[in-house]
């Protein structure tokens, strides 16, 4: 029954029928399964939303709030990047509330914009060059990174193109590899340092949900055996971490550089130091549900409630 629902291109949602009650518009391009958390939360408060489908509506460019329905606020849970980035930039013209905003989802959907702000507001960083031409790649490397250095696409989520480069073969292979590629995004040379992590009961990176002012959850993430990625979507496990001063101040003080309501901070330490390597700005967080026990769907429709009622 409630998978046949979910193949309506809108599916709404009124228990709380109160004039003043908050209404709220998840922004989607499939129900993936944290949208079904979030409903099963607004179901459990009775609040008034409603699934909008970015792929099977129109937007008419213009300054008014022309949508149908009355909205307090709009959740913005794309999988696709460029949907909800350009979703949230037309509605923010028109006047609407968007979580996370344009200019957060902008800076934390590319790894590029993302570091300049982390360094602007002095938040630590890996060692990090940028070049456009192979040998400026390679220069980058054996001039600034060393070997093994760790190159990523600038757009690009769950680990995909990310690549380590152990020496000056590996390196040249895999940026002509690049270099013959369509997508003009991937002649962008994005190179950093690459962090050991020499004990393995430490988590090769930690994930922190911040939602508002506060650190909802963490998790510790660990690499599968032969591969130096921990993406839980490419079989990395995680466990609970305990948020402790350090973190908590870090996680906030990078989500407040990109502007980020709700997002995932993901950090590595470096002798004894935490660092930020990037900023999620729609992050997904069954992984840290799960390994937290913490139920970050509700964490996330409370901070909603609070701010709009």
């Amino acid at each position: 029954m409630n998978e046949l629902l979910f193949l309506f291109i809108s599916i709404k949602y009124k228990i709380n029928k109160e004039c003043d009650s908050v209404k709220i518009a998840i922004l989607m391009n499939r129900v993936s399964w944290e949208i079904k958390q979030l409903i099963n939360e607004f179901k459990k408060k009775n609040i008034d939303f409603e699934l909008l489908n970015n792929q099977r509506i129109y937007f008419k460019l213009n300054n008014e709030k022309d949508l149908i329905e009355k909205y307090d606020v709009f959740l913005e849970r794309s999988l696709s990047f460029l949907r909800g980035l350009y979703s949230a930039a037309i509605l923010e013209l028109k006047g609407y509330k968007v979580i996370n905003n344009y200019e957060c989802l902008n800076l934390t959907g590319n790894k590029l914009l993302t570091s300049l702000k982390l360094i602007e507001n002095n938040i630590p960083t890996p060692k990090t060059c940028v070049s456009f031409r192979n040998q400026s790649a390679i220069d980058s490397i054996e001039e600034e990174i060393k070997y093994p250095a760790i190159i990523k696409p600038i757009i690009g989520s769950w680990g995909r193109l990310v690549a380590k480069l152990e020496n000056y073969n590996c390196a040249k292979g895999n940026l002509e590899c690049r270099k013959s590629m369509g997508n003009v995004l991937q002649k962008i040379y994005y190179i950093q340092e690459c962090i050991k992590t020499n004990n393995a009961n430490k988590p090769t990176d930690l994930r922190v949900i911040v939602v508002g002012d506060q650190c909802i959850a963490a998790m510790g993430r660990f690499n599968p055996k032969d591969e130096f990625r921990s993406n839980l979507a490419i079989g990395g496990t995680a466990e609970n971490v305990k948020i402790d001063d350090e973190l908590a101040e870090l996680s906030l003080k990078a989500a407040k550089a990109v502007n980020g309501e709700i997002v995932g901070v993901d950090l590595m330490e470096q002798e004894g130091d935490l660092k930020v390597i990037e900023v999620n700005g729609t992050p997904q967080f069954r992984g840290i549900t799960k390994a937290t026990n913490i139920n970050v769907a509700e964490k996330i429709v409370n901070y909603l409630e609070e701010k709009f009622n």
